[in-house]
């Protein structure tokens, strides 16, 4: 990323209240994909800002880099698909009456 600050990067650090360097750090592991950064920062998914605070909640409570809180919010995620695939009843499934 360029060594200044997009505009979208600014106004979604104020509509989230998070660090705009934290931000930067997010896009360059790839945290926080750049084409999501525009003027409206309520464009940005709610999956998303979601994605984005737990991953600012990681990184200040465990006191990680951004790279290694994403590593771990990607598993937590993957984790979190995996049991509701498995909650989820199949059809023909003889439990499902």
């Amino acid at each position: 990323m360029k060594r200044g600050t997009p505009k979208g990067l600014r106004v979604l650090a104020e509509h989230v209240s998070i660090e705009v360097e934290f931000l930067r750090e997010c896009v360059e592991h790839g945290a926080l994909p750049a084409a999501e950064l525009t003027e409206d920062p309520g464009t940005l998914s709610p999956a998303a800002l979601a994605r984005l605070r737990r991953l600012r909640r990681l990184c200040r409570d465990l006191d990680l880099d951004v790279f290694a809180g994403s590593i771990i919010v990607e598993l937590l995620e993957q984790l979190e698909a995996l049991r509701r695939d498995r909650d989820r009843p199949r059809r023909g499934d003889p439990d499902e009456r």
